[in-house]
């Protein structure tokens, strides 16, 4: 299918210049004030540089990401990346910034406006394509420039991004989220202030004479719910309480399940990364978590509280705060870009120790706290979807398609403007957006007409995985139940698959299904829930399972619409 007629295909690079030099007649004096952004003063949830500092231009003109006012700033490391840390530079210093070195920079030119980059490279899709091209290992995984330099961007004329743009931010303004994030944060931080605020300095005490410290598993998380036990990770502690909605799993003998096996008198610290802002983050263990056997890895540290002197939600909020931020900042070492915090110096630090009464009446509301927390993310997550599903509409064309009929004189001639100005930089232009798969996709796969251009976005390895899915769904004629580890090792173990995917390696299980995943995040597939009775007990469970979209399906994006449509008052107003 075809992309609206007055729209352009062009590589990303071919209306943004890429990672731009400082160039020599933008140098300041030394001395000379600019803004500083930190990966911290980013807020993923409202893509905006919130928390912005002022450095001298002679501190940070080297080490650091240079930018100029309406750049877009695109975070690269996991897991900043996937949490959507990106931004439009703005009311800088003296027009000029520095930042964080795990930041992209996109430089519009002339033929887009950077609110609509930005809209671009803010959608869940084009996150986890990006997702898909990490290179590095460990908690130092990156997404490579070039990947942003193949990226093929769907480019309306300047009028029409307007427009796309208003509607993007008008719906992402009716988020309260945010404000109630902060409610929730000062209601902690003022109790937290009143505990530690009563207790003179010299009244503080180390932690290493309230705890007992145990580094976690050095040993690889790659097997499976039904052979190991659940592993906590970075990821899985930064938000200072525990999530588990993405777990490895590893394996490990009944001796070490004795050693690692987590309570709820423990807190959980990050002691190693690249980037110093998450050293130190940490999430007390609560009784809903440890109700299952749970370890931990080597890159964190376990700090197990004795419950009669010190409780781990007090802890936790104490290290995660200002206070503790300061008093962990001189026990921080960095060496080599990697900033580490060990169990000896972590034991140096000092902290307030209120009576015990005082910590669980502050455990108590840290408890209702988190619940609200958590339905916050509920509610969130639903206008996520929302927002979502509209932002693929608008950048397909299908948002704005009346809006364009009604403007298509002043749009055809935008248009040749654009062109124009693509041309004399040598851009490649796709008029006709026309997206056949390519020639190593031998089945036929039904996708949104709108959406079908994303083919041509995934990575070798997804293509390879989205072709060898579809063949197997076909011949077994049932959804694959991707959390039933016997039918998902089938899976893998078939000739359909194992031959499209041979020259990947071995051992791709996990990639696969997190491939699968991503799949379904751009609609190329339908994810579901099954249930199953396991034939032992004869308890029910629902799992994962992903399917081949149907004949007359449209994703659940084009569901989202109808559910706008329908639930929208019918003012007969003016359409988009």
């Amino acid at each position: 299918m075809m992309l609206p007629e007055t729209w352009a295909q062009v590589r990303l690079t071919d209306v943004c210049e890429l990672n731009p030099r400082l160039l020599p007649e933008d140098r300041l004096s030394d001395d000379s004030p600019v803004t500083f952004v930190p990966m911290s003063a980013v807020n993923e949830s409202a893509g905006v540089i919130d928390k912005p500092e002022e450095r001298t231009f002679g501190e940070v003109a080297k080490g650091y990401t240079s930018f100029r006012e309406r750049d877009v700033l695109f975070a690269k490391v996991t897991p900043c990346m996937e949490n959507g840390k990106a931004a439009v530079a703005g009311q800088l210093v003296n027009g000029l910034g520095f930042g964080s070195t795990e930041f992209h920079v996109l430089r519009p030119r002339p033929a887009v406006l950077p609110e609509f980059v930005f809209g671009f490279v803010r959608q869940q899709a084009f996150r986890d394509r990006a997702a898909s091209a990490f290179i590095g290992t460990g908690g130092l995984q990156r997404v490579p420039p070039e990947f942003l330099a193949r990226v093929k961007l769907p480019l309306p004329a300047l009028p029409e991004q307007q427009r796309i743009v208003n509607v993007l931010q008008q719906a992402e303004a009716l988020s309260q989220v945010n404000e109630r994030r902060r409610h929730l944060d000062q209601v902690i931080k003022a109790a937290l202030d009143q505990l530690v605020l009563d207790r003179d300095q010299g009244e503080w005490v180390q932690l290493g004479s309230l705890v007992d410290t145990r580094y976690g598993t050095s040993i690889s998380a790659d097997a499976t719910a039904a052979s190991g036990v659940p592993v906590l990770r970075i990821p899985n502690v930064m938000g200072g309480e525990v999530d588990t909605t993405d777990m490895k799993y590893v394996e490990l003998t009944q001796a070490e399940l004795g050693r690692l096996r987590l309570t709820a008198a423990d807190v959980l610290i990050v002691r190693s990364n690249g980037n110093p802002e998450y050293v130190g983050r940490s999430a007390p263990i609560t009784e809903d978590v440890c109700q299952s056997l749970m370890v931990y890895a080597s890159y964190l540290i376990r700090l197990r509280t004795d419950g009669v002197r010190l409780l781990p939600e007090y802890l936790s909020a104490f290290l995660n705060s200002a206070y503790g931020r300061a008093a962990m900042r001189n026990a921080i070492r960095t060496t080599a870009g990697q900033s580490n915090l060990s169990a000896e110096n972590l034991a140096k630090v000092r902290l307030p120790v209120p009576d015990i009464e005082a910590q669980k009446r502050f455990r108590q509301l840290w408890l209702q706290v988190r619940e609200i927390r958590r339905l916050v993310t509920q509610s969130e997550q639903a206008a996520i979807a929302l927002r979502s599903a509209l932002s693929i509409d608008a950048l397909s064309g299908d948002l704005t398609a009346q809006w364009r009929e009604d403007h298509s004189d002043a749009l055809a001639e935008a248009a040749l403007s654009r062109d124009q100005l693509l041309r004399e930089r040598g851009a490649k232009i796709a008029i006709d957006t026309t997206s056949i798969a390519p020639s190593t996709v031998q089945v036929d796969l039904t996708v949104r007409p709108a959406r079908h251009w994303l083919l041509d976005e995934l990575s070798d390895f997804q293509r390879q995985v989205l072709v060898a899915f579809t063949a197997y769904s076909h011949t077994v004629g049932e959804p694959l139940l991707v959390e039933d580890p016997d039918v998902f090792a089938r899976f893998c173990d078939d000739t359909a698959v194992t031959e499209r995917l041979q020259a990947f390696g071995d051992s791709q299980g996990n990639r696969i299904r997190r491939t699968l995943s991503q799949l379904a995040a751009l609609g190329l597939i339908a994810k579901v829930t099954l249930s199953k009775i396991d034939q032992e007990t004869g308890e029910r469970d629902y799992l994962k399972a992903f399917r081949p979209l149907r004949e007359d399906e449209f994703t659940r994006l084009a569901d989202a619409q109808a559910l706008r449509k329908a639930s929208a008052p019918n003012t007969g107003g003016e359409g988009s």
